[in-house]
């Protein structure tokens, strides 16, 4: 399992990487533009306020507190708490997670664990390694193209991100942003799930779940959604 995860994401990255500057154009960042707005408080069943919509018009670079301001919404949002249920529901549903127990008080504990590690990814990802390398943290939606195109577009932004200049990277934020987060878990989980496999496997869990993110953010389905039951 672990070893096929670990090729699977060498593949992943072999294929990403050379396509850097084929297919990541220059993003829509204008630094000479007025510092951008903050960003809006997550609501409960949002997943993030800190997607581009519109790759053609220009916008602002973010400052390093806004950077901060990111994660911390996300931290402090309600959304947090729906996203941290569906993926302990998904760790019990397929048995991949940590192994806290049966019971509902384990059940609880592995539900604490879950949001307090999306809290450190979204701190390390979102505020500090962007702040320090220099890197947008927002997802820059394709917005045309085909659905192949899109979703292919989707999960290639994990791997590829974009500076506050606009020019293409490494994502090193997440690369690096959820390894680190993934290790820093195993000073609080069950000793039976503190190992290298099990790292690993949190690892490209983590990759998978921003990515299938990225795929709602591309398609922008949580604001279709709304738009859809508030106007039938």
């Amino acid at each position: 399992m672990i070893q096929k995860l670990a090729l699977l994401l060498i593949i992943l990255f072999g294929l990403l990487f050379p396509a850097l500057r084929v297919s990541f154009a220059q993003a829509p960042i204008d630094p000479t533009l007025p510092e951008a707005p903050v960003p809006n408080r997550h609501t409960l069943f949002s997943i993030g306020s800190d997607a581009v919509p519109d790759s053609t018009v220009p916008i602002p670079f973010l400052r390093a507190r806004q950077k901060y301001e990111i994660a911390l919404h996300k931290v402090v949002s309600p959304s947090i708490l729906v996203k941290a249920a569906f993926i302990t529901g998904f760790d019990r549903g397929v048995d991949i997670g940590p192994n806290f127990g049966g019971n509902p008080s384990d059940v609880a504990e592995l539900y604490a664990y879950t949001t307090e590690n999306l809290a450190a990814s979204y701190l390390i990802s979102d505020a500090v390694l962007p702040t320090a390398l220099h890197q947008d943290p927002r997802f820059f939606r394709k917005d045309s193209g085909s659905i192949k195109s899109k979703i292919f577009w989707a999960l290639r932004a994990e791997a590829v991100a974009y500076s506050d200049k606009g020019k293409p990277m490494p994502n090193y934020s997440h690369l690096i942003g959820f390894a680190g987060s993934a290790a820093f878990a195993n000073i609080y989980l069950p000793s039976q799930d503190v190992s290298s496999p099990a790292t690993m496997r949190r690892y490209g869990l983590r990759l998978a779940l921003s990515g299938s993110f990225n795929i709602l953010h591309e398609f922008d389905v949580v604001n279709r959604v709304k738009n859809h039951y508030r106007h039938p």
